[in-house]
This record gives structure tokens, sequence and C-alpha cells, in this order.
């Protein structure tokens, strides 16, 4: 996908989130493999990370501290019971995307960041530490799986 599509189809997607929650794109930052996108609010960072061929992902953070307040959508998604937890497989073997993919799957995570991140949209980040220990337990488990295959 060439830069020009990937950024209208960015925009188009972050557009409800710029409108309803006052949302600016900050920073896009391109690399050999994809790019990170970050757009920020008065309360509340988001990172969309998109890696060629892997479906993307969005980080939601703490402006205050964003690099240690930060949590995945999947997870907060998870938690609401909206998503099944990963398996460790979904770790070690992501699913392939292709690029016609993008648009539909980008959409669909604006959608649910609207849906059920809007207390993190709004800054407020009560939930984030069970997030986060959510988070940490499943690191734990894929680092023990990972031990277990290492040669």
């Amino acid at each position: 996908m060439k830069k020009a599509e990937f950024a209208r189809i960015v925009d188009k997607s972050f557009a409800p989130l710029e409108n309803k929650y006052k949302f600016k794109r900050v920073d896009v930052n391109f690399h050999k493999n994809g790019a990170v996108v970050t757009y920020q609010n008065p309360t509340t960072e988001l990172c969309l990370n998109y890696e060629i061929g892997i479906y993307p992902w969005i980080t939601i953070g703490d402006i205050q501290n964003p690099e240690e307040d930060r949590i995945s959508l999947d997870w907060l998604l998870v938690e609401l019971g909206e998503r099944e937890p990963p398996t460790t497989d979904e770790t070690f073997f992501p699913k392939e995307m292709e690029d016609e993919e993008f648009a539909p799957i980008l959409q669909k995570k604006s959608t649910d960041l609207i849906r059920f991140g809007a207390d993190m949209l709004n800054g407020d980040f009560r939930l984030l530490p069970k997030l986060k220990a959510r988070a940490e337990n499943y690191l734990a488990e894929c680092e023990k799986f990972a031990e277990r295959y290492k040669p």
C-alpha cells in the first residue's frame, strides 16, 4: 500500500475521534516495515501501529506519562468481554492481513474506541492498572511458552 493511500485510510478512520474527542494527529513515523501514527487530545494519546501484512493495533495512553501508562485497545476489549483473550500462538504466529483488509479493520478499531473506550478517551484511566496486570500475565505466559522451545 502506498503512503498516500495509507494516510487517506487513517485520516478517514480517525475522523470521528478527531470530531468527537478533539484528537489531532501529532506524528507519523514511517519505517521500513510499516508506520506508527500518533494522535493526542488534552488527556490521551493514541498510537496506531502498522506492520506490513499484520493486523494493526492501537495503544491508548495517559498523555501525562504515555510511555508508562499505555495499554492496547485489544486488552480493553478483552476486559469488557468484547474479544477473547489472545492465545500464545497469536503472539508468535500473528494472523496475516491483506492490504484490502486494512480500511475495514481500522474503521472497526476506531468504532470500538468510541464505543468501549470513551472513559479513557476522556482521560479516565482508572481501569489501566487492571489492564496492565492482565497484559503482564499474558507476557509471562508467552515467555514461559518461548522458553520451552528455545534450542
